[in-house]
């Protein structure tokens, strides 16, 4: 059984889809774009928010740090209140707390946001330890991942990543730490993971978490 386990946060813990949408929607009109909707958030969502306007929008550095302060004004006015926790996963944590696990999130989302939407779906408490993106958007998930493990002083053999997307398998591979993939998030919708080495288990459901984990 693994002693640390590491959550995502978007898409994995919780589902904020629509603050998401809504920050994009917000920051791409501010910044005179066009706002392809659904197909762009599914698209972009898990991405890093810097490398989301450079990529799909060939903004410059200054031009997409600009629409990601947009997009983090509206987050921290009402995006941060578009979250819901998924269905099963306050009992999940309870079982995984029960079991003597440790538990911390490792997320691309700015730091303080993550604190805020996890006090406020009351589940902070069952967390050792939250890292998210810095000031700068300069840590990566495997800088993320790195920062866990050495706060809670835990082995990367012991410890686990649950995530939805290519960007949490890649983390857990270059920080040297396993990885379970959901497929009720936004980024992995069949278990075509064969391309990553650090993929163990897969989860089609809250539920199935706690029980593939405790199960080894």
């Amino acid at each position: 059984m693994y002693k640390c386990i590491l959550f995502d946060m978007d898409g994995t813990l919780v589902d904020t889809y629509e603050g998401i949408f809504n920050a994009y929607a917000y920051a791409l009109d501010k910044m005179g774009l066009e706002f392809g909707g659904r197909t762009f958030v599914d698209q972009a969502i898990g991405s890093p928010l810097l490398m989301v306007f450079k990529e799909y929008f060939s903004l410059s550095n200054e031009n997409a740090q600009k629409a990601v302060e947009y997009y983090r004004d509206y987050y921290a006015e009402k995006g941060i209140k578009e979250a819901q926790l998924y269905k099963g996963m306050n009992e999940t944590l309870q079982t995984l707390k029960k079991n003597g696990v440790l538990l911390g999130v490792a997320t691309l989302k700015r730091e303080t946001f993550a604190k805020e939407i996890l006090k406020a779906l009351n589940i902070a408490t069952f967390f050792d330890v939250v890292y998210g993106i810095d000031e700068k958007d300069k840590l990566s998930k495997a800088d993320l991942l790195e920062k866990c493990v050495a706060t809670l002083n835990v082995s990367k053999k012991d410890t686990i990543l649950v995530g939805d997307s290519h960007f949490d398998a890649q983390g857990a591979q270059k920080a040297g730490v396993d990885f379970m993939a959901v497929l009720y998030g936004y980024g992995f919708k069949e278990a075509h993971l064969d391309d990553y080495d650090s993929c163990r288990l897969i989860s089609k459901s809250v539920s199935e978490i706690s029980k593939k984990l405790l199960e080894l």
